[in-house]
């Protein structure tokens, strides 16, 4: 009898519930029954794949090179933001990428972050990135690391205009709340490895004895010529495709905990296979042209082309005109690592 009582004088007004929620905004609570569905969605959060093409880029490039000097900017940087992030200048939820340019003559002087970002560079001749004292030259293709609180300067001694795509993870960073940044010049500290030759730990698999007690890859550099080469010499798989990983090579894991890259070579006439997966991704177009169906969307791509690959979309690319390279950024072994990482293919 008291049972049924309780349940007669239970309030179920819409005022009383209008009290109830006003009653918990005011001490920063909120009710999960009205939101669940929405919170716990069956698929990850979807987002439009956006595209910059070169077409577009280079008229820009062109024109900040010419009307902002060196004096006004710490770095000449066209940031390529998505629009289903307002207010931010992110290219995906976790990654960022831009457009840094740097005319002969010209440095960028060094500073040092807790973001994680690396240089890929499109075009010109005599530029060099140092990280933390290690000069690494910029041929077109090369892959230049500046992990998370390394120093890292810019200085351009050739005849032609340097670009590169720069890429951070300052999403997640910022999403965080663990950004720091510091203006050079600063103490180089003592890691053990960044002085050793590239050739040493890429061809003779050798390192110095004891702990390597960073989380990234010493070597800061990788040559587009090496890549290339590895790339070609590899066996295609059966759509043609050859997929080469840069691994840090004290454990063959990533580059750096927060940034896992790719270099993709492609057949003409020749599909990927479709895949999704719950890492996202930017890409570079190295070299060729070719077509890209992203979930609906389909993109045209040519060399120096960037665009973003959203989480669980079916995806394929395929090489039009001869054969093409695609440098891929992503977030796969974070994904991996936090027990986030699904991937599937279709045939």
């Amino acid at each position: 009898m008291s049972e049924r009582r309780g349940l007669a004088e239970r309030p179920d007004s819409a005022d009383s519930k209008s009290g109830l929620l006003e009653a918990m905004e005011a001490v920063n609570v909120q009710p999960l029954w009205d939101r669940y569905m929405r919170l716990n969605t069956r698929e990850p959060q979807y987002y439009e794949p956006i595209i910059w093409p070169w077409a577009s880029m280079s008229e820009l490039i062109e024109r900040s090179a010419r009307e902002i000097s060196m004096q006004e900017a710490e770095r000449r940087v066209l940031l390529l933001t998505h629009p289903a992030f307002p207010g931010t200048v992110f290219s995906t939820p976790t990654l960022s990428g831009g457009l840094q340019i740097l005319e002969p003559g010209e440095s960028a002087h060094a500073h040092r972050h807790t973001l994680a970002a690396l240089r890929l560079a499109m075009m010109g001749d005599g530029a060099v990135t140092v990280v933390d004292g290690k000069p690494c030259p910029m041929e077109p293709g090369d892959l230049i690391l500046t992990p998370a609180w390394s120093w890292h300067e810019h200085h351009h001694s050739g005849k032609t205009r340097a670009v590169w795509f720069d890429g951070l993870d300052y999403p997640l960073a910022r999403q965080l709340g663990t950004v720091f940044f510091e203006v050079g010049p600063g103490p180089i500290p003592d890691r053990g490895l960044a002085q050793m030759d590239d050739a040493s730990l890429c061809e003779g698999g050798v390192l110095p004895e004891g702990d390597v007690t960073v989380p990234y890859s010493p070597l800061y550099r990788y040559s587009w010529s090496r890549v290339s080469g590895a790339l070609k010499a590899m066996p295609p798989a059966a759509d043609g495709s050859r997929r080469l990983r840069y691994i840090n090579p004290v454990d063959g894991g990533p580059i750096m905990p927060t940034l896992d890259c790719f270099a993709l070579g492609l057949t003409p006439g020749s599909a990927t296979v479709p895949m999704r997966t719950t890492a996202t991704a930017m890409v570079v177009v190295i070299e060729g042209e070719g077509v890209s169906q992203i979930g609906d969307t389909r993109f045209e791509w040519k060399q120096h082309d960037v665009f973003t690959l959203p989480r669980w979309q079916w995806i394929e690319h395929n090489a039009t005109s001869g054969p093409a390279t695609l440098f891929l950024m992503t977030d796969r072994a974070l994904t991996d690592r936090i027990g986030h990482l699904r991937e599937e293919t279709r045939r």
